[in-house]
């Protein structure tokens, strides 16, 4: 199974499921990235029909919001599997052009 990169403070240790600028607990700079495992449970989905220019032609597609551990919550998309809802486990796969995608586990 993937690793999911979350980004860690190098100060407070708070993890973030992207990149950021500053932590917005200690406002520390400075950034490591942690190996999650990758497991997570959906919280929410659902489905573009009508996409932003970055996505156009490939719609329609699956989205939903998965909690990780450490209280991560990310936005991601979906592999081959439009039914998964609310509390349904998925795994990291892969990130492709800064979008994180999760199959059903």
């Amino acid at each position: 199974m993937p690793a999911f990169p979350a980004t860690e403070c190098a100060d407070c240790g708070e993890l973030y499921g992207f990149p950021v600028v500053a932590c917005r607990d200690c406002g520390c700079e400075s950034f490591e990235t942690r190996e999650l495992d990758g497991s997570g449970i959906v919280y929410a989905r659902t489905t573009i029909r009508v996409p932003g220019a970055d996505h156009q032609g490939q719609e329609p597609f699956e989205v939903c919001v998965v909690d990780l551990a450490d209280d991560i919550r990310i936005t991601a998309r979906v592999l081959d599997n439009p039914e998964l809802g609310p509390d349904d486990s998925v795994q990291f796969v892969e990130a492709r052009d800064g979008v994180f995608f999760f199959e059903a586990a």
